[in-house]
């Protein structure tokens, strides 16, 4: 229907710019890549033997995107569950027994779910149209704690991008959350597991920055939980809803930050400035993240103290010595995965 909105578009070209630039990256290997066949994936989890996280104590499944496909990461190894090259942003129930994903056209995208073991495979929208202006985009499925329906991104009756809600049957499809129009819209939602509130990145904050606020459902109101000066996105819930990961934008680099869920005691995960999409643990005890600091995108993950220190504010960034994150590992190597998608954990 329309082109993707210029705010959100020039944000999203600058972030992956930022984090290919870090990486030391000549593109932003966020795209499609030459085609790699299984045997060039790691066969277990991979390390320099930096401290932190080790793979032995990395448990349960990962979802994320490489060579323009799903693969599913578990128990050391790595294989492809999708082979039509436009497969994007998976992402596990809670139960972990289904995914949702959206599939890529050139003016249109569409939201599928499939089964864990990628059968069962069935599109929930019918954006693609062979009249141009009639197509819309779905982006950034998000599932509801229950299991009965998702969320997601579209802009089929507005210019911004808004959350929208659809039952897993394909139907009762309508919008669910949106904002003043031509401010940017929404982006990221993602829905406590305590069903209690919801999160996304607004852009209607001074400068246009990109901020993440929670919404408490089912009516509001509206609770800013970043104040960056150059934004904040890529907002995660922990299993138990009592914290926030997301990444933080500052000097053109990008790490991993966590909070608690009313944006308080704000502290750094990741600091080598080529970090984003952050995932929590099912047991809330460590986060993986997307790392571009070896040259390609990789899956690492940093284990957590279980508690936060008290700090004011989540938007304070001197309150005192910032504690220094913790190492963390890489755990999926050379596979150069896309940034975009992220990645998804489960048990």
């Amino acid at each position: 229907m329309y082109a993707l909105p210029l705010s959100r578009r020039r944000f999203l070209v600058s972030t992956l710019a930022g984090l290919a630039g870090a990486a030391g990256l000549a593109t932003s290997g966020c795209g499609p890549q030459q085609s790699s066949s299984p045997s060039s994936f790691p066969s277990g989890p991979t390390s320099d033997g930096a401290k932190g996280a080790s793979s032995s104590q990395i448990t349960g499944k990962l979802l994320y995107v490489a060579d323009a496909d799903i693969w599913l990461w578990e128990r050391g190894s790595s294989r492809r569950l999708t082979r039509d090259r436009v497969s994007r942003q998976p992402v596990w129930s809670s139960d972990g027994k289904r995914i949702a994903h959206v599939k890529i056209d050139v003016s249109s995208s569409e939201l599928w779910v499939m089964d864990g073991d990628s059968t069962n495979a069935r599109p929930l929208t019918t954006n693609y149209s062979t009249v141009l202006t009639r197509n819309n985009w779905a982006f950034r499925p998000a599932w509801w704690p229950d299991g009965s329906r998702l969320l997601y991104l579209s802009e089929e009756t507005t210019n911004d991008l808004m959350i929208w809600q659809v039952s897993l049957d394909g139907k009762n499809r309508k919008p669910f959350l949106t904002v003043n129009d031509f401010e940017g819209g929404l982006d990221t939602p993602a829905v406590s597991p305590d069903g209690k509130r919801l999160l996304a990145v607004r852009y209607h904050t001074e400068g246009a920055r990109p901020q993440i606020f929670s919404y408490q459902l089912p009516g509001g109101p509206w609770l800013q939980l970043t104040e960056h000066s150059e934004g904040s996105y890529d907002p995660a819930w922990s299993a138990d809803s009592t914290r926030v990961a997301y990444t933080v934008r500052a000097k053109s680099k990008h790490d991993v930050w966590m909070t608690n869920a009313d944006g308080s005691a704000a502290v750094p995960v990741t600091e080598s400035g080529a970090c984003r999409a952050p995932c929590w643990s099912p047991d809330g005890r460590q986060i993986a993240y997307v790392s571009g600091e070896n040259g390609k995108f990789d899956v690492w993950v940093s284990s957590l103290p279980e508690a936060l220190p008290v700090a004011p504010s989540a938007s304070s960034l001197n309150f005192g010595p910032v504690p220094k994150p913790r190492p963390g590992r890489a755990v999926i190597k050379g596979v150069n995965l896309d940034a975009v998608s992220g990645i998804s954990w489960s048990k």
